[in-house]
């Protein structure tokens, strides 16, 4: 009885030592895990979490982008992470909703390898078109569309990528066909578009605007299903065309590898939800050319991912588009 006795007591104490390191997280730097490379949407809005959550903390939160395999190569890194508090994984729209239906495998299982902390932004995507293409609204895509069917040429900056199913969801709701031409990353595909190897390219705000407003490109839609404050002069597709469910955007937010204890788990959303809230990190939102999103609990991220997944399920069943 007296060992019996002596085992809780110390089961006791390492329950409460557990909970301890919990309450003083973060004691070291903390990597943050993006799985795109450097220069896209997702990781300007990302670095600036980073740099926020290291000036409220005092600890660094290096940024790590683990681009390839349309998000797949750092979420799986992040599976196999140790849960302990020390490895974040942005997560993006491919990797935790669109990869579930798009790959028939993958190195990790959205459900079970991680756990949800909380929604950061949303990055609405813009139709954007080279002045050599004669279409200054999206009628006039897919009038040429229609006209030249595959001859309209769309850059995206990943295959299965959202930016490669804003395309392909506006051809099926139109009934025209347009030839995807994928890149590797949000960086690359604006590239392109601006050398004018593809006519059309769906990419974020911030990579895209400099270029609007240097006159070498034009801004005509946003994929969302409501205007964008940060463009609110620019209609949405659904609008323009009176299209009904037509809505695209990269949401992403963060998540833990599922092994990390729920005490620590409750710490972390408590100081990252801070972050996101503090008057510094929304004025720098505003400038990546993210959407704030209201501060999410772990439960409604984990929500949201079922809703959405589901949603997606549909569209990449109706588009025919699946891996090799």
């Amino acid at each position: 009885m007296a060992t019996q006795w002596r085992w809780l007591w110390l089961l006791a104490g390492v329950l409460l030592s557990g909970f301890g390191h919990a309450q003083n997280w973060p004691e070291k730097p903390v990597r943050v895990v993006i799985p795109w490379g450097p220069g896209g949407g997702t990781d300007i809005a990302g670095r600036q979490l980073s740099a926020r959550m290291a000036e409220m903390y005092g600890q660094q939160f290096p940024v790590d982008n683990r681009g390839g395999a349309n998000g797949m190569i750092g979420a799986g890194l992040v599976a196999k992470a140790p849960g302990d508090g020390y490895t974040l994984l942005l997560h993006t729209l491919s990797s935790h909703v669109l990869n579930t239906s798009y790959y028939s495998q993958r190195p990790y299982d959205p459900d079970r390898d991680f756990s949800p902390v909380t929604l950061i932004g949303k990055v609405p995507l813009v139709m954007y078109v080279h002045p050599s293409f004669p279409a200054r609204k999206p009628a006039d895509v897919v009038r040429l569309a229609r006209a030249k069917a595959d001859e309209v040429q769309y850059a995206s900056f990943a295959t299965g990528s959202p930016s490669h199913f804003a395309g392909a969801l506006l051809a099926l709701k139109t009934g025209t066909k347009m030839l995807h031409v994928p890149y590797k990353g949000g960086g690359v595909a604006m590239a392109a578009l601006l050398g004018g190897e593809a006519y059309l390219h769906f990419g974020g705000i911030a990579v895209g605007l400099p270029h609007v407003r240097a006159g070498k490109i034009q801004a005509i839609a946003v994929s969302t299903a409501e205007r964008t404050p940060q463009l609110p002069e620019l209609p949405t597709i659904a609008e323009a065309l009176n299209l009904k469910d037509y809505d695209v955007s990269v949401t992403f937010g963060i998540l833990v590898p599922s092994s990390t204890p729920k005490p620590l788990q409750a710490q972390m959303y408590q100081k990252i939800a801070a972050a996101l809230a503090s008057p510094e990190y929304k004025s720098r939102l505003k400038k990546t050319g993210t959407d704030e999103v209201p501060v999410t609990t772990p439960e409604a991220l984990a929500q949201w991912l079922q809703r959405e997944t589901a949603r997606w399920a549909g569209i990449v069943k109706a588009t025919g588009i699946r891996s090799n």
